[in-house]
């Protein structure tokens, strides 16, 4: 059915039948497993996600320049030390970078090292504002060690750039995961620590980075003692770059990360009921009802807490009943409640997870999550002083599809989108309990049934 106008017939979970088109690249069907045998993807050369994100200049990611009257005494300042990140570590899960490969040498790069095949993969690392461009591959020569290089100064080779060979973790038989690490990502660094990261090459596919380090302490606010940690999550170098609506992702904020131990109990948790104790780097953090701002050095070596009064203004989700975190430039929020308008400090927001609850005219309760941060006009929104800003979310949805291309397969998925361009996950659930999950058809430009079945929410 290659290059075939394929219909689509969904029989949505909230009772609408809804028709879109599509056009067919492939057959549909379940995603394929990566080749555990191979190092090296056998992707054609043709244009990824890779070279999209290679050719697009990002925009400085700088924060919102802090009101001088916000600020006020010092309340607390602290050393911070260096700590190893552990491989399962939540301080960490805000600074996960994940990055698919290329069989395509780009033309930053002028050489591959001697030992590489003829196929070795390519990548690229986002270190802040700058892309750092690498390769991994398993060498040609006896030892058949897996390697991987970065081009830290820029001047496309490898031969003047520290030679990294790799671990493996993953002993099953589908899957092979290289670990390597701690990689320097500044040409000329003797000692691992600012810019240090650690990277998992799995199957030659896609690479995950996260850093190697990093900085922890411990304050007293308001006479209680608290566990601090600074993370290099945009993995630039530095501990102090404010989050900058949209997100990328819910685990992908592209700053820094903070974290507080809020509950005494020197742990920090990621799925606090009160909120989470790991956050993006913001101006401003929230501590029982008391805000204060956060100063950093570059190296993130020392802390100051200076206690804040913020400007505030109003945030109004038109009475919809909801369980709201939001990331902020100022200060990171969980609103609770319904036909509540909450004030809040101003400051640029983004909705990084949303649970509605609506009842239908028959008295049941539906609920839908939001599992996409950055999506819509709730991805980046302004809350100014003294003024009120309404977000009109929710029903009526309209059925939003996706798909996704691995080879000969394609992944058939949808969403619903709310009035304000928010996507709410499949598997909504009336009075507690999942519903069913709807039905599809796939039909050809002539009308006949070329396919049938029954989405999986995953």
């Amino acid at each position: 059915m290659v290059g075939k106008h394929w219909h689509i017939r969904c029989f949505c979970a909230v009772g609408v039948i809804v028709v879109f088109a599509v056009q067919a690249v492939a057959k549909a069907g379940n995603v394929a497993d990566g080749d555990g045998r191979k190092l090296y993807s056998s992707a054609h050369k043709r244009q990824t996600p890779y070279d999209i994100l290679r050719k697009t200049r990002r925009r400085p990611r700088t924060g919102a320049i802090q009101d001088a009257a916000e600020a006020g005494p010092v309340a607390a300042r602290a050393r911070l030390k260096y700590v190893r990140s552990a491989e399962s570590s939540l301080i960490t899960h805000l600074a996960m970078q994940q990055q698919k490969t290329t069989v395509v040498r780009p033309p930053e790069l002028r050489e591959a090292p001697a030992d590489a095949p003829a196929e070795p993969v390519y990548f690229v690392l986002e270190a802040g504002d700058r892309d750092v461009h690498g390769i991994t591959y398993r060498s040609t020569d006896r030892t058949k060690k897996v390697k991987l290089y970065l081009d830290t100064n820029g001047d496309g080779l490898f031969s003047d750039e520290r030679e990294y060979v790799g671990t493996r973790l993953s002993q099953l038989q589908t899957t092979m995961t290289y670990e390597f690490g701690p990689v320097l990502t500044r040409h000329g660094e003797s000692a691992p620590r600012e810019g240090a990261i650690r990277a998992q090459c799995t199957n030659g596919q896609w690479l995950m980075f996260h850093p190697a380090f990093y900085r922890e302490g411990r304050v007293v606010l308001n006479g209680r003692p608290h566990r601090i940690a600074v993370v290099d999550g945009d993995l630039d170098g530095k501990y102090n770059q404010v989050f900058v609506p949209p997100a990328k992702g819910v685990r992908e904020p592209g700053c820094d990360a903070f974290a507080i131990d809020l509950d005494g109990d020197s742990k920090f948790h990621a799925g606090h009921p009160g909120g989470s104790e790991i956050m993006p780097f913001s101006r401003m953090v929230k501590v029982n009802e008391d805000y204060y701002s956060i100063h950093v050095t570059d190296d993130g070596g020392i802390i100051e807490f200076r206690q804040a009064k913020p400007s505030f203004g109003e945030l109004d989700v038109g009475g919809r009943e909801v369980d709201l975190r939001l990331w902020s430039d100022a200060a990171h929020q969980r609103l609770r409640g319904s036909g509540s308008k909450w004030r809040v400090p101003a400051g640029k927001y983004g909705v990084v997870s949303l649970e509605l609850t609506e009842k239908d005219s028959a008295g049941n309760l539906w609920a839908f999550k939001i599992d996409k941060a950055g999506q819509g006009e709730l991805g980046d929104f302004e809350v100014r002083p003294d003024e009120a800003t309404s977000l009109r979310i929710g029903p009526p949805f309209r059925v939003k599809t996706s798909m996704d291309r691995s080879g000969p397969n394609v992944l058939i998925g949808f969403d619903l989108e709310g009035q304000a361009g928010e996507l709410y996950a499949p598997g909504a659930k009336v009075n507690g309990k999942t519903v069913r999950e709807p039905e599809f058809k796939i039909i050809d430009g002539s009308g006949r049934t070329v396919g049938s079945g029954r989405f999986k929410y995953g």
